[in-house]
């Protein structure tokens, strides 16, 4: 039985990753695999950036499940949230003993993420495919293959949104509260000032 999967792709060597994207563009079909999507994506020094990709979905909407997956996910990536998950968790998980506990707290994001920045060069792509085929279309490089079920990555890059702009709103919030807070500071430190004027100089007219 087909399954949908959010395939990553570790290259050793960034030309090698290219080369398969090129080919990949060109003939997204193979015996027992359709990839609808791709991108790829390269850490340098701790960023992600989205080099290159391909989208060929008849139709795009907003919804990550429905055409835009890869794109939405490769902006996760390469954003603070992606940092956060791979960067960062990945240092973590790095420090620890590694065991079946540590990767079953994981989400799929978490460890996609976390592979994804502990390499150089990748290719995201969402496949559709009887497990393996996949493989045979990049049998010619250098590469480790990760699985991922998509509808699973779907919802927690929809999550991560989500809570991306929780995050900017209570930032937002906290910035305004702050200024309020210091701007209320400020009017009894100049309303102090100004009383301690009067005071003063009615102290000398009074003298």
């Amino acid at each position: 039985m087909a399954k949908d999967n959010v395939i990553l792709s570790l290259f050793s060597v960034e030309s090698e990753a290219f080369q398969a994207l090129t080919e990949l563009r060109q003939h997204p079909g193979g015996e027992g695999y359709a990839v609808a999507e791709a991108a790829l994506v390269k850490n340098e020094n701790g960023e992600m950036k989205v080099l290159d990709g391909f989208d060929i979905s008849p139709t795009k909407t907003d919804d990550t499940a429905a055409g835009i997956l890869i794109g939405s996910l490769a902006g996760i990536l390469a954003g603070p949230w992606g940092v956060l998950l791979g960067a960062s968790y990945g240092a973590l998980v790095g420090a620890m003993v590694d065991t079946d506990d540590t990767v079953n707290e994981m989400t799929a994001l978490e460890l996609l993420a976390s592979k994804t920045y502990a390499g150089e060069v990748a290719i995201i792509a969402l496949v559709r495919e009887e497990e393996p085929a996949f493989d045979a279309a990049l049998k010619q490089f250098d590469t480790t293959i990760l699985r991922y079920d998509s509808a699973v990555i779907a919802s927690e890059v929809d999550r991560a949104y989500q809570l991306q702009d929780e995050a900017m709103r209570q930032a937002h919030a906290k910035l305004r509260a702050d200024r309020k807070a210091d701007l209320k500071s400020r009017h009894e430190e100049r309303k102090a000032k100004i009383k301690a004027h009067f005071d003063e100089l009615g102290d000398k007219l009074n003298g």
